[in-house]
């Protein structure tokens, strides 16, 4: 058996979203208490829930009292879950635009006949290479066509994980998909990393978020395995 960590690692300096979130800082401190001494902690200020790799249900979109949260999750639909990976190589350096991922490119994707219902779907663009890019990853992630966002609704999946941050054309010319996303009661997955390190057709995946409650999103350690 084989353990991936496709989990991203938060550190100061990584990729923000801007001005919608706050910025987090990661920082050391130290206090004193009597009979103790000296002890040493870590900050973390600006902390989100959206804040590195991070799992997000329907309530992000209608709301936190319309729509079930991350701890209502049922922990068996987090773990060992069927997971397939579509390796969709996007870069943008040089274009000077956004790259897009059609239904063409998800269609020809090596593994994409190997998908069952209730499956993680995993689309891989090898956006892992920007994570320090704060003026790349967010602003120029590759955004999903309407059409190749239906397709994977069509493949019924519980999970929908990518290794970018955003879906949508942000902007003047969204696609508009969100709503059928969300009604088809899918779980955001995102962004995820050393998918790279995946060779297998189908594989499972476990994705574990902080246990706390009454929340639309959360960080997560997330990790695929798949047989020898």
């Amino acid at each position: 058996m084989k353990v991936i960590d496709v989990t991203g690692t938060i550190r100061n300096g990584m990729w923000s979203f801007g001005s919608l979130f706050p910025q987090p800082y990661i920082e050391e401190a130290s206090g004193y208490c009597e009979g103790f001494g000296e002890y040493f902690y870590t900050q973390i200020k600006g902390m989100h829930a959206q804040v590195g790799t991070y799992i997000e249900t329907p309530a992000h979109f209608y709301g936190f009292e319309n729509s079930y949260l991350v701890d209502d999750i049922p922990i068996e639909k987090l773990t060992d879950v069927g997971c397939v990976v579509l390796k969709v190589e996007k870069d943008i350096l040089d274009t000077g635009s956004k790259a897009v991922i059609t239904k063409e490119d998800l269609v020809n994707a090596k593994n994409s006949a190997y998908i069952q219902p209730g499956d993680c779907v995993v689309v891989h663009c090898g956006w892992e290479r920007y994570w320090m890019r704060d003026d790349i990853f967010f602003p120029r992630s590759p955004y999903f066509t309407s059409e190749a966002m239906h397709w994977i609704i069509e493949k019924q999946p519980s999970i929908l994980a990518t290794d970018t941050p955003a879906w949508e054309n942000l902007g003047e010319d969204p696609e508009g998909f969100f709503p059928d996303f969300y009604a088809a009661n899918i779980l955001m997955l995102v962004p995820l990393c050393n998918l790279d390190a995946v060779t297998k057709p189908r594989v499972k995946l476990t994705a574990l978020p902080l246990k706390v409650e009454g929340v639309a999103a959360s960080p997560c350690r997330v990790i695929i395995k798949e047989d020898a």
